[in-house]
């Protein structure tokens, strides 16, 4: 921290050691009044290292400083995000902004790949983007978002490869949140993570377009079924790496399947994504079993509730027909 005198009425350098706590807030509301807030927050340094009574003092200068960084946050972006920011305290205001970056993109550029991974939540400030979903060689529109929208919430916030491309339309103005950013958020603001998420889940209008999308384009029909599925985690070189784990099947079509895992932790869950699979499926038919072997790719993984997630998985060659008419014409 660098050394702060600031000057005493009488013109004269004042030492911050031999201020008191109420001089030391005046001194800290001067300097957010000329604007200093970086000299501000160093006094504050001062005041929360000199006296275990000033509790008051400490308080009322955190505000005082949290309010000078809210009102340095541009006019029109708040405006944007009014309804974000109205369910965070000045502190998480301050933070959440300074932990945006802003970027320009021109037409046609992409800012999200299908297939890939995908690590930052973007607002969209000016412009409109496309989100693409691909099969085979025809593009498929899924949404397209304007100002005041957002993109890469479904992977930002879950665990999966990002299921579309999303392109610029013109030119776009963003502010970029990556996660790597809401890591430094634990100690200082914990519960604004979960205000982001709840605001994007909100509004979120991406997973209701993208699954009606794929509903119309899919040409799998996806049977439910009632059984289990062994799978083992297979290495680079397609061999059993020796970890398994056991699962409850939800559907499957010719292109996939999805089946249900319990776990507690969700980094425990997150690191099945993009792993390649040997699955044995057992499906209940009556007293007897219809068992099947499948090869596949895990695309997306979802959190349901009490540690509840749904493993999508994409086979690596489609199943074949009559596997899926023995499951769809057979009660299970």
């Amino acid at each position: 921290m660098r050394s702060t005198q600031p000057d005493g009425a009488d013109g004269k350098s004042l030492k911050t050691s031999e201020l008191n706590a109420q001089e030391l807030l005046g001194r800290i509301k001067q300097c957010v009044a000329a604007g200093d807030i970086e000299t501000a927050e160093d006094l504050r340094e001062v005041l929360m290292s000199s006296s275990g009574k000033a509790l008051e003092e400490v308080t009322a200068s955190a505000e005082i400083i949290d309010e000078a960084r809210v009102e340095e946050i541009e006019k029109t972006h708040l405006q944007i995000w009014d309804e974000l920011y109205d369910s965070m305290s000045s502190k998480e205001k301050a933070i959440f902004f300074n932990s945006l970056i802003e970027k320009t993109f021109p037409p046609k550029a992409i800012l999200i790949n299908q297939g890939g991974l995908n690590d930052q939540l973007f607002l969209i400030e000016q412009g409109h983007v496309a989100a693409i979903l691909t099969k085979g060689k025809i593009n498929n529109l899924v949404l397209q978002v304007g100002k005041g929208g957002f993109v890469g919430e479904d992977t930002f916030f879950g665990v999966s490869a990002c299921a579309s491309s999303v392109i610029a339309e013109s030119e776009v103005v963003v502010k970029i949140l990556e996660k790597e950013r809401i890591r430094e958020w634990t100690e200082t603001v914990p519960g604004l993570y979960a205000k982001v998420e709840s605001f994007c889940r909100l509004h979120d209008r991406y997973e209701d377009a993208y699954q009606i999308k794929r509903q119309q384009k899919s040409r799998s029909q996806r049977v439910t079924v009632s059984g289990s599925v062994c799978s083992d985690i297979m290495g680079l070189d397609m061999k059993p790496t020796g970890r398994q784990f056991q699962a409850s099947i939800g559907n499957v079509s010719r292109s996939g399947a999805c089946f249900f895992i319990k776990s507690s932790s969700k980094e425990a869950a997150g690191s099945l994504l993009a792993e390649p699979l040997r699955m044995i499926f057992s499906a209940e038919k009556k007293n007897n079993l219809v068992e099947f072997m499948a090869m596949g790719t895990v695309v997306r993984i979802r959190f349901h509730m009490e540690n509840d997630y749904s493993v999508h998985v994409k086979f690596l060659s489609p199943l074949g027909r009559d596997k899926l008419e023995l499951l769809q014409n057979n009660e299970f």
